[in-house]
């Protein structure tokens, strides 16, 4: 079953790899059938309360490959596919006009499959094996365009993700020799007695090599330069989901190898909570600043994704069940806001927020979906997003060390200000136009019916799930639970 999960995706992969260009309808198809079945397998598996759970095979005597089916990985597995299934379509659309077809769902696919692997690891070592596959198999994806920004961007993103494990791996070395085993063990397994100055230097560089997946300042500047080069199915996916491969292994580090009690009131929560708190005001500060539509949206990413790293870091049942409301939440709004930013690119040709002039007339229903995953990336209430922040506000108020508890508040705050300053000027300008506004920009475009299919589920999504919450709430307290 756990092998399955992830030698699908890579059949996917090989077999996309070895089409031509022009078998389109045969590759939608077979993809769409075997994502259709992926994500049943991922659902069974959660639904059926088995533990599931393969032998450890010993690459050498101390260093193991296991995979297991817990409740985070569920979560991760369900989400996974699901996202890449909703994205098929909208590739199957806006892939034409970029080229290259089969090298870009080959490594789509292959990226997936390693995507899985780190969300089925059992232990630590076969989580970093995966978590450098994604990054070297996700590269190719920022490449794809192979111009000169595309180079640059996806060479950040080698340079920041790989240095950042090779932080993460130093971590683990030392973690070896101080806990009783890296295998996921819930309350972690770090021996008495070795929460030495050492151990918690440790725990604090893999956090940071980790967190550069994630966006986490300082190792956070691939993200703006990798987002615009991307094709936007890419992109929304690098965004909602390969970019949380950093959150969960920061999780996995902190609750199921070191354990929590080892690390809350030391200087490394502390450091930790200060750093994800600069990020998310840097990263909000940062999106009003810049003009480019993607580029923004990027900057945003780094913000909001620390959103998640903040629940993690409060080292609280609160916390974490914020910290998974944001990585659920966020991942249905900001791949939607990827894809409709895609789809304005691709039918206007429009790349910047100064050009939104009247798209509100031009494309209604692309519009009204970025309009609505706005108001949830804001957090404004009842939407989705408004539930992981206010979760957070409350647990960072109540467990925060120090000042960090006002001070953590006050910057979530302010963000959501930010947030709603730099997504709600283009959407003003693309409905309220103004009366001068010249008859050419108000012209309507076709938009097409399998990329708004994907965009408007993602959209409904992000908004109906935050009117009637209780089913997500319940899951992700129960998630929380488990967890600690």
């Amino acid at each position: 079953m756990l092998y399955g999960m992830i030698l699908l995706p890579v059949a996917m992969g090989l077999f996309c790899a070895f089409t031509r260009g022009q078998q389109r309808r045969l590759r939608t198809a077979v993809l769409l059938t075997g994502q259709i079945v992926l994500l049943c397998l991922a659902l069974y598996a959660a639904l059926s309360g088995r533990d599931y759970a393969t032998p450890v095979w010993h690459m050498t005597e101390s260093l193991t490959f296991s995979l297991r089916l817990d409740g985070v990985g569920m979560l991760f597995c369900c989400l996974t596919a699901f996202c890449w299934l909703l994205t098929i379509p909208y590739a199957s659309v806006y892939m034409p006009h970029e080229g290259g077809e089969p090298r870009f769902y080959a490594f789509l696919f292959s990226t997936e499959a390693a995507v899985m692997g780190a969300a089925l690891a059992a232990d630590g070592m076969t989580l970093y094996l995966f978590f450098e596959l994604t990054t070297v198999l996700s590269a190719p994806l920022v490449l794809h365009q192979q111009h000169g920004k595309a180079l640059l961007g996806a060479s950040k993103y080698l340079y920041y993700s790989i240095g950042g494990a090779f932080l993460a791996l130093f971590g683990l070395t030392v973690l070896q020799q101080h806990c009783a085993t890296l295998a996921f063990v819930a309350g972690g397994s770090l021996l008495p007695g070795h929460d030495t100055p050492l151990v918690l230097a440790a725990v604090f560089c893999a956090m940071v090599g980790f967190g550069a997946k994630a966006g986490l300042y300082p190792l956070h500047n691939w993200l703006p330069s990798a987002h615009p080069a991307a094709p936007a199915p890419a992109s929304a996916l690098l965004s909602g989901i390969i970019a949380k491969c950093g959150v969960l292994a920061i999780l996995r580090l902190l609750y199921f190898v070191v354990g929590p009690e080892a690390i809350r009131g030391t200087w490394v929560q502390t450091a930790a909570l200060v750093l994800t708190t600069l990020t998310i005001a840097l990263g909000s500060y940062m999106g009003c600043l810049e003009w480019g539509l993607k580029k923004r949206l990027a900057y945003s990413s780094i913000s909001q994704i620390s959103y998640v790293l903040l629940g993690i870091f409060l080292l609280t049942e609160r916390g974490v069940m914020g910290g998974m409301l944001q990585l659920f939440f966020h991942a249905l709004a900001k791949i939607a806001i990827f894809q409709a930013a895609g789809a304005i690119i691709l039918l206007t040709g429009y790349t910047r927020i100064d050009q939104f002039r009247g798209l509100g007339r031009r494309m209604p229903l692309t519009m009204l979906c970025f309009t609505v995953v706005s108001l949830s990336l804001v957090g404004i209430p009842p939407f989705g997003g408004f539930w992981s922040k206010w979760y957070l506000a409350t647990a960072a108020l109540a467990a925060a060390p120090g000042a960090l508890g006002y001070v953590i508040p006050a910057v979530l705050i302010l963000s959501a200000l930010l947030t709603a300053g730099y997504l709600a000027q283009p959407i003003i300008s693309a409905f309220f136009p103004g009366r001068d506004c010249p008859e050419e920009l108000l012209t309507p475009v076709d938009e097409p019916p399998a990329m708004m299919t994907s965009l408007v589920i993602f959209a409904a999504l992000s908004g109906l799930l935050g009117f009637a919450p209780n089913v997500v709430l319940s899951l992700m307290e129960k998630l929380a639970a488990c967890v600690l």
